[in-house]
């Protein structure tokens, strides 16, 4: 009898031990994708970074898929390696419209790097939204939007930019841009275009905010000027939990 009692506790032991360790298999600090893509070496060489950075340098748990392996990111990239992985919020969002009540919904966002034979380095950029009211294990979809990230330095104004091009599916397309930050950036509607028999556009001005909050959650917030609201209101809110890597 108490040779089982043992044994019990030695199992109950080892498996607090393993769910500790896997716990701490995560990054500390919200620059390590950044630090990481920047100078890799840092992972061995630089104390703050491999004690801060476990999983984003590869010193714990599974192999990162290379899709989401800022070590991997092109030279042109790094400085937006923080947007990479797999983010999402089941029922955080929000969404205020000035015709109809507010309401809530879940998005999954899923950005990794493009393959680079495609010749200008990109992220790739997907986003998926749904009702909150769907039957279980049948997503209602509200809205979907793909496309491509990219970023380019103006060398005269010593000014990077970032650039967001989307194909939506509600048949309008448009091409984003905004200046990057450390953690952050905020992109302006450049263009919009829509395909032959969709409605046409009510939106006249748009703003897109990325921000980093901290290693493990990020906030996008949508800003709009419409031909009924004619001033900028938030239009839609949501923070995202990382879900990989």
């Amino acid at each position: 009898m108490i040779d089982r009692f043992i044994i019990i506790i030695l199992i109950f032991q080892t498996s607090f031990i393993n769910s500790k360790q896997a716990r701490k298999c995560e990054d500390i600090d919200m620059n390590c994708a950044v630090w990481v893509a920047t100078n890799q070496s840092d992972c061995e060489n630089v104390e703050l970074v491999s004690s801060h950075c476990p999983r984003t340098c590869g010193s714990c748990g599974e192999p990162i898929d290379p899709k989401y392996d800022v070590k991997l990111l092109p030279a042109k990239l790094k400085s937006i390696a923080w947007m990479v992985g797999k983010w999402r919020s089941e029922f955080g969002g929000k969404a205020f419209f000035p015709t109809i009540p507010k309401f809530t919904y879940g998005e999954q966002v899923d950005i990794s790097i493009g393959d680079v034979k495609m010749g200008t380095p990109l992220l790739n950029y997907t986003a998926f939204a749904w009702d909150l009211n769907m039957p279980e294990g049948d997503p209602t979809e509200l809205h979907s939007e793909n496309g491509y990230i990219a970023v380019d330095y103006d060398k005269d104004q010593e000014i990077e930019y970032v650039s967001l091009n989307t194909a939506m599916s509600n048949g309008f397309m448009t091409i984003e841009e905004g200046e990057s930050g450390p953690n952050q950036v905020k992109f302006k509607l450049q263009r919009i275009g829509r395909i032959s028999f969709s409605h046409d556009s009510a939106v006249r001005l748009m703003f897109r905010e990325w921000t980093m909050l901290d290693e493990k959650r990020l906030e996008a917030r949508l800003l709009m000027t419409t031909t009924v609201t004619r001033r900028l209101m938030e239009h839609t809110a949501v923070i995202y939990k990382k879900m990989y890597p």
